[in-house]
């Protein structure tokens, strides 16, 4: 990382997350108003759910988001899968990865209500704790998720236990509902570390589209977003 041009966004792969970089890059951002977790509490939050000698079942991560074109950790099969009792909404303002603090972008989490289509992702229970560390370093920067254990309908209809990442509502960062238009215009004048909010937006409705998943409120931002930025 070198000699890289600050703003030039970094790319998010899992060296960028495992070696702290996305961490130390937000840590440097002046004027951050959120609390970062610390390398101990990411530790701590993650041991919540996987120990560090954990050698008992497989571990299957629901992605509803960026998770889904952009997984960055390893895992051995992934496949679509139905969350009932909470839905996809940008409901977290984002000052790090999508925004900045002097004009913070949104992005996705899980709210309560409704139902949610993703894609479920294996990691092997042999390396589930040191991805799980990738995962941690990516999702729980400012600690604004909740890692929950959810019960996914997958494919055959069966379900599966897995963790996924839900909005907390007591956090600074949540987003209450607003109309779609302010949130089309945040979106798309928003950019942080990691690249522009709307890229994030694109990205996410493209692949949930490419998987058959169709999110009507992702395609109707979409046009919006679009539509603000071609004015």
């Amino acid at each position: 990382m070198a000699g890289k041009d600050k703003n030039t966004p970094v790319e998010i792969n899992r060296e960028t997350l495992s070696g702290g970089i996305l961490q130390k890059l937000a840590a440097e951002r002046t004027g951050q108003p959120v609390k970062l977790l610390s390398e101990e509490e990411l530790l701590q939050s993650r041991r919540n759910f996987i120990q560090d000698a954990h050698s008992g079942e497989d571990i299957w991560i629901f992605g509803y988001g960026s998770l889904i074109w952009n997984p960055s950790f390893e895992f051995d099969l992934r496949e679509q899968a139905h969350l009932f009792g909470y839905h996809r909404r940008f409901c977290l303002r984002t000052t790090i990865t999508r925004g900045s603090p002097e004009k913070p972008g949104l992005v996705l989490g899980l709210d309560r209500g409704g139902s949610a289509k993703g894609i479920i992702f294996r990691m092997p229970a042999s390396i589930a704790a040191q991805e799980c560390d990738v995962i941690w370093k990516r999702e729980m920067l400012s600690g604004a998720y909740a890692p929950s254990w959810v019960k996914v309908k997958n494919q055959d209809g069966e379900l599966v236990k897995a963790i996924t990442f839900i909005i907390r509502r007591d956090h600074p960062s949540f987003a209450a509902r607003q109309p779609e238009q302010h949130s089309a215009k945040i979106i798309a004048e928003a950019t942080g570390i990691i690249g522009a909010n709307s890229e994030y937006l694109f990205n996410t409705e493209a692949a949930l589209t490419a998987e058959g998943i169709h999110d009507f409120s992702l395609k109707r931002l979409t046009n919006l977003v679009r539509h603000y930025q071609n004015r």
